[in-house]
């Protein structure tokens, strides 16, 4: 089994969880495709807990803030930790963040009794671990970037199955948005009526809500591009544009520069907005483009005179798109991709 980064367990950690009684700590191996058994943590003598958590400690004060997953014995049993520092690179903890349940789905998750995640190096210790299961597996509160974390795995997970049927109640991911609409938003939200109406929004994850950027009127497809740039942000950008008077086009662009943070925040965020736009503003995304930077965007398929009224024919005016693995399985309007300009030629001698 893989996930979307497309990492998968190793025969050999396979192998060595279903024969090896000993602590394990797991790791990434360096060409980051596979999940394997840390061969430099040498277990200790001493089956004691004691001795086991202090072992730990110190080998993963060595790496640290290197991340990685670790299998304990426990009273008969095995407690799985994911052990993702706070200071890790965000890459990283990204990366182990998406794979946990990967591991948890090859190794068997009812093999674990009990499962926890933590952030810090002075809770790799047994007083700690102990109070951990005084509290049935409650970790205690989890850090903002934890929880960002677990919420954007859950996205993924929702958005990849999403990609085979859609529009099923069950698959409606609009309550799991992350954050919410500021009060401006959802005004001008409410006020999609004319031909020519652009919002722009973002997300503002310090202050953990949406936020309007602005609200524009009257603009042509033709003068679309030069708007925008002119009243677009730094970073990742949402733009809803009613360019017919039935038919809206999503338009998110990430600029090159833009945090991996950011990526994936925008990303995994995306299809729920779409799903809540139709929900509770009754805006139906007929082109869901993705660009990086606004001079890739394609404006011709925009134009108030092309296309069919009735939206039949629109995907199939749509030119060839790319998408991106950090956009996951892609739901809620009809045109999906990255666009890129036609690379020019060479020049003639």
């Amino acid at each position: 089994m893989s996930t979307q980064s497309g990492i998968t367990v190793s025969h050999e950690l396979a192998e060595t969880f279903k024969t090896s009684k000993e602590p394990l700590v797991i790791i990434t191996s360096p060409d980051a495709t596979q999940l394997i058994p840390d061969s430099a943590y040498t277990p200790p003598t001493s089956t004691t807990p004691s001795a086991i958590f202090e072992s730990l400690h110190e080998y993963l004060s060595s790496k640290f803030p290197q991340p990685s997953y670790l299998v304990v014995p426990h009273a008969e049993s095995q407690i799985f930790i994911s052990f993702i520092p706070d200071s890790a690179p965000i890459k990283q903890k990204m990366l182990y963040a998406s794979t946990k349940n990967t591991l948890l789905a090859s190794l068997g998750s009812y093999n674990f009794k009990h499962r926890f995640a933590w952030t810090e190096l002075d809770e790799v210790s047994l007083d700690y671990f102990e109070k951990c299961l005084r509290e049935d597996g409650q970790a205690g509160p989890m850090s903002k970037d934890e929880e960002l974390l677990n919420k954007i795995n859950q996205q993924q997970q929702q958005q990849h199955f999403s990609g085979f049927k859609k529009e099923l109640a069950s698959m409606n991911t609009s309550n799991d948005i992350l954050y919410k609409f500021d009060a401006q938003l959802t005004q001008a939200l409410s006020q999609l009526r004319d031909v020519g109406q652009v919002v722009i929004f973002n997300i503002d994850v310090p202050r953990e809500i949406i936020p309007l950027q602005q609200s524009l009127h009257a603009v042509q497809p033709g003068d679309l591009i030069e708007t925008l740039a002119a009243n677009v942000g730094k970073g990742p950008q949402y733009i809803i544009y009613k360019y017919q008077s039935t038919k809206f086009a999503f338009i998110y662009t990430c600029p090159s520069g833009s945090s991996v943070k950011d990526r994936m925040v925008f990303a995994a965020s995306k299809n729920s907005l779409i799903q809540r736009l139709k929900n509770e503003f009754s805006v139906v995304v007929d082109k869901n483009l993705e660009v990086g930077d606004l001079q890739e965007l394609d404006v011709s398929e925009l134009d108030a005179g092309g296309g069919d009224e009735g939206g039949a024919d629109d995907s199939a005016s749509s030119s060839a798109s790319y998408t991106t693995a950090s956009s996951g399985a892609s739901s809620g309007g009809q045109n999906l991709g990255l666009r890129f300009s036609k690379p020019k030629g060479p020049r003639r001698r």
